[in-house]
């Protein structure tokens, strides 16, 4: 298992998930897939918005906000990146789309990427697919990101949000570790 997938793990583990949560999202429709991604990070926002405070006793509290508000809270906080908050407000307009009108629940990938023109292609890949390099090869095949994230966008959304995910708990760990050495330097001066 690579470093990222351990930390969205243990983020599962953290939040109460059952193990293999997220992998399992790849294996959803695409509207249950988007809706469970969003609930994902809204959990996770809540946490480290608690963390960052430094009182995990709110966190339910901050759960109640509404996921704009999260997500501006830890842009601001410098707990996530600027191309990470976008991809956020990017998926909860998509989510509040496909929850606030019943018959979106075919919501289908294909259906919605295929009325994109060149620019609208390039706008959905900068902003879903930007935790997957420009160009890259597999299998000896060229691929660039604007074409991956158009043809397979439930891979390239998992693909960048894993790696928020991943940022996300590696802060809250970080944050922990530094204050259990704060409280121990305390003890070491008393």
């Amino acid at each position: 298992m690579d470093a990222i997938s351990k930390e969205v793990s243990a983020l599962e583990s953290h939040l109460g998930l059952p193990s293999g949560f997220y992998d399992a999202l790849l294996a959803e429709d695409d509207w249950s897939f988007v809706i469970k991604l969003s609930a994902l990070f809204e959990a996770a926002s809540g946490q480290a918005l608690g963390a960052k405070l430094q009182h995990p006793e709110i966190e339910n509290e901050l759960s109640y906000l509404e996921q704009s508000k999260k997500i501006s809270l830890i842009t601001k906080l410098n707990i996530i990146k600027k191309d990470q908050s976008t991809f956020l407000i990017k998926l909860s307009e998509l989510r509040n789309k496909l929850v606030h009108n019943i018959s979106e629940v075919t919501f289908d990938f294909d259906v919605f990427t295929s009325k994109f023109d060149k620019s609208a292609k390039r706008s959905f890949a900068n902003v879903y697919g930007h935790g997957i390099h420009e160009n890259f090869t597999v299998d000896d095949v060229s691929l660039n990101r604007t074409d991956f994230t158009v043809e397979n966008p439930k891979m390239a959304m998992w693909i960048t949000a894993q790696e928020i995910l991943a940022c996300l708990h590696a802060y809250m760990l970080t944050l922990q570790v530094a204050l259990t050495l704060e409280k121990l330097m305390k003890l070491v001066k008393s």
